[in-house]
């Protein structure tokens, strides 16, 4: 592993997006609230039963809209708020340059260093970064290569405080 890992990447809608879904997921997996779904489930076979039996329809169609939310539109809907964001964001299409080393992740605006950082998760679309004071994520792209993105995850489940691979 070479002492300094360059990273480049252009934070433009489409890593904004990989960014945030990645996140999303990430944290409603291990969230509570991804109960909510089998909830809302339980609430559609009760009403089913309420319907068949009573035939009273109302809990039934309340739980089917939310399965179908929850389910369905929810990133939807996610999505286009994060872009209506985006698109007023300061950092929108601005390009990044970093430098991670045995010290820090290092870029012209900040350095965090690696007793700040809390935790790393190692996901398909990248690295999701969370320290004290904020998160980041680096993409996939943003390594020149395999080896290169690889290095980054020695250096971090040796730095960071908790280091968690989820693929």
């Amino acid at each position: 592993m070479s002492d300094a890992i360059r990273l480049s990447y252009c934070w433009d809608q489409e890593t904004f997006l990989k960014a945030s879904k990645a996140a999303y997921k990430y944290e409603m997996k291990h969230s509570p609230k991804r109960f909510l779904g089998w909830i809302f489930i339980a609430m559609t076979q009760f009403g089913v039963v309420a319907a068949l039996k009573k035939g009273v329809v109302g809990l039934l169609l309340i739980s089917t809209i939310l399965v179908v939310y929850w389910y369905f539109f929810r990133w939807n809907i996610r999505k286009k708020l994060l872009l209506k964001s985006f698109e007023k964001s300061s950092t929108k299409n601005h390009c990044y340059s970093m430098v991670a080393d045995k010290e820090g992740i290092h870029s012209e605006a900040i350095t965090i260093l690696w007793e700040h950082v809390n935790q790393v998760v190692a996901l398909h679309e990248g690295f999701l970064i969370y320290s004290d004071a904020s998160s980041l994520f680096i993409p996939t792209n943003a390594f020149a290569d395999e080896e290169k993105k690889n290095d980054f995850a020695i250096l971090a489940k040796q730095k960071a405080k908790a280091y968690t691979r989820e693929y």
